[in-house]
């Protein structure tokens, strides 16, 4: 079925055009789970642990890409909504630009002070052991990581989101291979983990690219640019939401794993090792449908087309709540054989993650909604609002649990850290849909 972004969606339209993206984002976490069995199963749980430590500060920078992605999906599919593809197509290119430029600065950066900021996020010296030639390695692929990452919206937005699909099936197969090669056959430990990885990243940022340069049959491709300063502002501030949930994101890994190594050890860091990798195969739905929302409302609100935006708000929650619900009964089902896949061999580390998996799962319930709510202000363009919801959710309120739950709970009570932080966000959110009803839905909450 051939969908457009000027289309009306039904739930079949939406779950079929989100289906490129939730396969690609399956795909990608499929390749870091690899890493992670790899590294966990033939190097050690003390490298494992390195990596969870280690992997959110690149994944910190690379955000970067998911900023200028998103922010610049929305300004793209306006001017397409418009019908001025030219001036589409000079936006296109210079986000991609731009993108890559950042990464370069912030890789040299990260390269550089990588001792200092890992001993500041609290790894121990067998940990930074591990982790400094895992993550100066990273660093080196950083700036076409980060348009790589620009580029899983931006496919969206060209009309295109199964070639991120097809790359991300290139990836996963590169990632399997030069991790089995560098890790198993060659004994390159730490940095063939992290080399595999960059060599898959350059398959997701180099097809784009040289895509994009010729003639194509998407909706964009690269033309004659300038920078434009207010535009990279509006870009910004529309992704704003996007980068700060993710950003955010990363930085509640690095308090996670702070906490745990203070409260557990490095079992502890381990076990929440094995959480997040089944979170991020579970809420690749979630992910895939905010992008969508973000070019399919950033497109309707170009043309004004209000009823279409109400009816994109409705059967988006609807998808998002019956989703999280679906997968919080899955994590119950599936968390000892998770746990066993991973760290089977330490059993004391096993029961810890069955027990991290079974009590986080409450979080999926409502992680969706509030992720979609923040991506639709976003195709809106409205980023400040996005951003209250982004913020809020992912990072005030987890943050103030993460330090203050353990104390009076316990350790156990980091694990649904995220889901109290869940719940509360998702009454902000309601109550931000409802008081820009007026502006952006009409009379309305629903239709």
């Amino acid at each position: 079925m051939d969908i457009k972004l000027s289309d009306h969606f039904t739930y079949k339209k939406m779950l079929l055009f989100a289906a490129p993206t939730i396969g690609t984002v399956l795909i990608a976490i499929t390749y870091d789970i690899i890493d992670g069995y790899f590294v966990s199963n033939y190097i050690g749980k003390t490298a494992f642990a390195a990596v969870n430590v280690i992997y959110p500060l690149q994944l910190l920078l690379s955000v970067i890409g998911y900023m200028f992605g998103t922010g610049g999906s929305a300004l793209i599919a306006s001017e397409l909504g418009r019908e001025n593809k030219e001036r589409a197509n000079q936006v296109f290119t210079m986000i991609v630009k731009t993108a890559f430029i950042f990464g370069i600065f912030l890789a040299a950066l990260g390269f550089i002070f990588l001792p200092q900021i890992a001993e500041l996020m609290g790894a121990t010296p067998s940990i930074m052991e591990y982790g400094l030639p895992y993550g100066r390695t990273l660093f080196l692929f950083l700036p076409i990581m980060i348009v790589g990452y620009a580029f899983q919206s931006l496919l969206i937005t060209a009309e295109k989101p199964h070639y991120g699909f097809y790359l991300s099936i290139a990836n996963m197969l590169s990632n399997i291979i030069f991790d089995y090669l560098f890790i198993v056959e060659f004994g390159w430990g730490m940095v063939g983990a992290a080399v595999a990885t960059g060599i898959g990243a350059c398959i997701n940022g180099i097809f784009p690219l040289v895509y994009f340069s010729r003639p194509n049959s998407s909706a964009l491709c690269f033309t004659s640019w300038r920078f434009e300063y207010q535009t990279l502002l509006e870009t910004c501030s529309n992704g704003l939401s996007e980068m700060v949930e993710d950003m955010a994101t990363s930085l509640i890994f690095v308090f996670y794993n702070i906490q745990l190594l203070r409260f557990m050890g490095e079992d502890g860091v381990a076990a929440f090792g094995v959480v997040i990798f089944v979170e991020g195969i579970f809420t690749s739905v979630f992910y895939a449908l905010a992008l969508e929302a973000n070019s399919v409302v950033g497109y309707h609100y170009g043309a004004k087309n209000y009823d279409e935006l109400k009816n994109l708000l409705k059967k988006g929650v609807i998808l998002n709540l019956f989703f999280g619900i679906l997968m919080y009964f899955t994590a119950q089902v599936a968390a000892e054989w998770v746990a066993e896949l991973y760290v089977g061999y330490d059993k004391t580390v096993c029961a810890l993650a069955i027990e991290a998996l079974k009590a986080f799962a409450l979080a999926f319930i409502l992680q969706g909604f509030n992720s979609y709510a923040s991506a639709y202000f976003t195709g809106l363009n409205n980023g400040k609002i996005s951003a209250v919801i982004a913020f809020s959710r992912t990072f005030f309120i987890q943050t103030a649990a993460i330090f203050t739950l353990p104390l009076i709970f316990g350790a156990e009570s980091l694990w649904v850290c995220q889901a109290v932080a869940e719940f509360i966000s998702a009454t902000v959110g309601v109550a931000l849909l409802y008081r820009y009803r007026k502006d952006y839905c009409g009379n309305k909450f629903f239709p």
